[in-house]
């Protein structure tokens, strides 16, 4: 391979041009892939059909055809591409000659194979000549057409004509005007590629004396750059040690803030709920008070007294619920009906909404959300009741609560046509604290708190728009929560408790059997959770050699008041799986007991699955009830 490279780069180190240099290369492995072909055909006809005139014929224009290396290396580049656009057809139309003196019996094929060569050959002179070298490649198509052309007449000047040695084919004089025709058609074609070609290489290289000249540019700028950047390494040197300082200075104020800010927190924890207690004292001995033993000037001050601290109870209870919302961020996360949410809520107003005749329209296009229900109850508790209790006195009251799915989660939408705010005079004080905009009713100013507060909770936004006199419009986007059919609300290597809320079922896994002290624990961590989110439906998964010791006496009375407790809760359906193999020998006993106590409310299965479906299937028995029933 190297010295083929070699070859083809004869003549080369020469010539100035970079482009000329292509052709040459072009020329030179042109001239030895011709002659290496020509060669394996000699060796070829050498072997097939012995050494006759046309095969050693073949062999000495394998020597020819290495001539235009000998010119390239002479200087001559012109005459070696001349050459090789012309060699393939003379030498063609030669050996075709030579070719039938010898053969005893010849095939009309003959005259074909060779034709075919010349019109194959005959696109060469596009190949080594640029088309500003007219002359050249002229010259060259017109001896290659010219070979075509008196391809007959010179057979039949050598008296090897096709109708001369006998063949009558009628059509054969038709073949000339088939080549002719392709042979017009294959050079204009490759003329106009050639054409194509060279308008994309001029562009080109107009485009690289462009780059070139930017290139030059981009290094004297390069150069402008590094002097900058040495200067600018000076300086960042000195800004990095002001920055490693500062740095440090930041990491000790974060430090104290972040101290600062537990103090802060726990400050408020203690005085919300520590200061409950007294307060509640206070209130029960001032009711206890006997006021008829007072003067008249100390029982005004007394009432004012009791005013003071009734003030100071709510103001310390609002400020414990505030607490409890920014601190319970995590709570677990159901599947909340929206109809069902809002006919609640209805219910809880109906004597207000009946007795100001308003109007509620539910647009219900979202029905259902995952979130902490207690605060979507809270929220759209808030924006319902203060529609109502900001009605306005000239028109009938009108609420429309709205809801739809977008990418950002489930919008809510609370309008109403009451007196309104002025957004342009209190835009920046809506959110805020005990902030209060109409002092005709009465209220505390902590509604909309509460409601940008447990929004942003979780993880949504709220907007308001209002004129007065018009109306107002509140906008909610709260998110679906994610994975909420996994939300672990305990786990332990002894055991795991978690709540699936797309299926409304809360999942106990024994891991192992528990000690006295775990299994309190863990069930009294049950029964918390059933009474602050009202499941109804359980499974407990059984494994081998999780039951406890059932001689332990403590252990005993701990499960019975668990199941005591649970019995209390919103239990409706106890699912108890526990596959064959890992029922202990007494478990026929075991499983009457349980569903004596549980009163019918207990099923065993196998596999989670089995118990799931039954859930399921119970589930649905009961909606549909409850439904006939509305």
């Amino acid at each position: 391979m190297k010295l083929f490279e070699k070859a083809a780069h004869v003549g080369v180190p020469y010539v100035l041009e970079n482009e000329i240099h292509r052709y040459i290369v072009i020329t030179n492995k042109l001239s030895l892939l011709i002659s290496s072909l020509t060669l394996i055909m000699f060796l070829g006809g050498l072997v097939f059909f012995g050494p006759l005139l046309s095969v050693k014929l073949s062999f000495c224009f394998a020597l020819v055809f290495l001539m235009p290396l000998a010119l390239n290396q002479a200087g001559h580049y012109n005459a070696s591409r001349w050459m090789v656009a012309i060699i393939i057809s003379v030498s063609s139309v030669i050996t075709s000659v030579f070719d039938k003196f010898e053969y005893t019996r010849l095939e009309e094929l003959q005259y074909v194979i060779f034709r075919v060569t010349l019109l194959c050959s005959s696109v060469l002179p596009f190949i080594v000549f640029r088309l500003e070298e007219r002359r050249f490649w002229l010259s060259a198509v017109f001896v290659n057409l010219t070979t075509l052309v008196l391809f007959d007449p010179i057979h039949n000047y050598f008296d090897v004509g096709y109708f001369q040695l006998g063949f009558t084919g009628p059509n054969y004089h038709f073949l000339n005007v088939i080549f002719i025709a392709c042979f017009t058609i294959l050079n204009g074609s490759t003329y106009f590629l050639k054409i194509s070609f060279e308008n994309s290489e001029n562009k080109n290289q107009d485009l690289i004396k462009a780059l070139s000249l930017q290139q030059n540019e981009v290094l004297k700028a390069n150069a402008l750059i590094n002097e900058q950047r040495a200067l600018l390494e000076k300086e960042n040197v000195n800004l990095n040690n002001e920055l490693i300082a500062k740095n440090n200075q930041l990491v000790q104020t974060n430090e104290e803030l972040i101290q600062h800010n537990n103090d802060l927190q726990q400050f408020s924890y203690t005085v919300s709920h520590n200061l409950r207690g007294p307060v509640a004292s206070l209130l029960g001995l001032m009711i206890l008070a006997d006021k008829s033993t007072l003067s008249e000037q100390n029982k005004t001050l007394f009432d004012h007294l009791q005013k003071s601290v009734f003030t100071l109870d709510t103001t310390i209870k609002d400020l414990s619920n505030i607490i409890d919302i920014r601190n319970a961020i995590s709570k677990i996360k159901q599947r909340i009906h929206i109809k069902d949410e809002l006919d609640q809520i209805l219910l809880l107003l109906q004597k207000n909404v009946e007795d100001n005749q308003v109007d509620v329209k539910l647009e219900l296009e979202a029905t259902e959300i995952y979130s902490v229900r207690p605060m979507i109850n809270s929220i759209l508790y808030n924006l319902i009741s203060n529609a109502i209790k900001y009605r306005s006195e000239d028109r009938k009251p009108a609420i429309q609560i709205t809801t739809s799915r977008s990418s950002e989660g489930i919008r809510f939408q609370i309008k109403d046509n009451g007196i309104g705010i002025d957004l342009v005079r209190y835009k920046e004080k809506i959110f805020g604290l005990y902030k209060r905009f109409h002092t005709h009713v009465d209220g505390k100013g902590l509604g909309l708190f509460l409601v940008k507060l447990q929004t942003e909770s979780l993880g949504g936004r709220v907007e308001i728009v209002s004129l007065p006199g018009v109306g107002s419009t509140v906008n909610i986007v709260i998110p679906d929560a994610a994975n909420p059919d996994h939300q672990i609300i305990m786990d332990k290597e002894w055991g795991k408790l978690y709540y699936d809320a797309f299926v409304n079922t809360t999942f106990v896994i024994w891991k192992r059997a528990l000690h006295v002290n775990e299994f309190k624990e863990f069930f009294q961590r049950c029964v918390e959770f059933n009474n602050s989110h009202q499941c109804p439906n359980w499974i407990a998964e059984i494994k081998k050699g999780t039951k406890a010791d059932d001689d332990n006496e403590e252990y005993n009375r701990a499960r019975l008041a668990f199941a005591n407790e649970m019995k209390r809760t919103a239990l409706k359906r106890l699912a108890y799986v526990i596959s064959k193999e890992n029922e202990p020998a007494d478990f026929e006993l075991y499983q009457k007991q349980l569903i004596d106590f549980y009163q019918g409310r207990i099923k065993f299965y196998k596999t989670i699955d089995e118990a799931l479906q039954w859930i399921l299937i119970e589930s649905a028995k009961e909606k549909a009830e409850h439904t006939l029933l509305k």
